[in-house]
């Protein structure tokens, strides 16, 4: 059996399109919304707007820095669903096992796994791109294994060998189709001024994180599958684990 990218795609559709997608669809236009209201924060003065500084700059990097960890919790917590068979409700393992762990995990592994495409991506664009399909799996492993991202790393790399030609074509036909999607609420943005046109963008935006997701989420179990075709124990968090 081969890794099958419209499976994959199509699944991440229909887990979007399902209560829990639209639930997750919510949480983050609400989080992305937030922090679009905390970062611009500006003081006015004599000589016109300048950047906040001071106690309040403090104040709104803290609350930036908590909205952004919030948003690594709900990932987790949706890479978790997307993984299961649960489709109406989001249980509530799934959203406070190991949440906190998880959460510093994903949040340290992110900037480590930045810094490695991009040491990648310095000897050239190939080199950075593998580097990135071997290893954009560990968070899934982070989210549903409760692994730490060094041995979550460990396990996406192994987990992607013998398909990443096909996980690359997987990655660019979602970053193109989000591209298209995002890009097609441009001008209604612009129409609607300010306020309904940030709204209208981070809801759009949400949709495009949450398909993300869940066709990660999709994908990584197809090729736990391809991994472990007969493996009768199901995994922590997995599809026909109890609740």
């Amino acid at each position: 059996m081969v890794f099958r990218i419209i499976d994959a795609m199509t699944d991440g559709f229909s887990r979007t399109t399902e209560r829990n997608g639209l639930v997750f669809v919510a949480v983050f236009a609400v989080l992305a919304l937030l922090n679009a209201l905390v970062a611009p924060v500006e003081i006015g003065t004599a000589t016109g707007a300048t950047p906040a500084t001071g106690l309040v700059g403090l104040a709104t990097g803290v609350l930036s820095l908590l909205i952004g960890l919030g948003t690594i919790a709900a990932a987790i917590v949706a890479l978790r669903t997307f993984a299961s068979d649960e489709t109406e409700t989001i249980p509530r393992e799934f959203r406070r096992r190991k949440i906190a762990t998880a959460t510093l995990n994903a949040f340290v592994g992110t900037i480590v796994f930045v810094v490695l495409v991009a040491v990648g991506s310095i000897f050239l664009l190939v080199p950075g791109l593998f580097v990135l399909v071997s290893l954009y799996y560990w968070s899934a492993f982070v989210a549903i294994e409760d692994q730490n991202f060094v041995r979550a790393f460990r396990s996406s790399w192994t987990l992607t060998r013998g398909s990443r030609l096909r996980l690359f074509g997987l990655g660019i036909a979602v970053v193109v189709l989000g591209l298209a999607v995002n890009a097609t609420v441009a001008i209604p943005s612009l129409l609607l001024g300010d306020g309904a046109g940030l709204v209208l963008t981070q809801l759009v935006a949400a949709v495009v994180t949450v398909y993300t997701i869940a066709t990660t989420a999709r994908a990584y179990d197809q090729l736990r599958g391809l991994e472990h075709p007969a493996d009768p124990e199901p995994r922590p968090g997995s599809a026909g684990m109890a609740a």
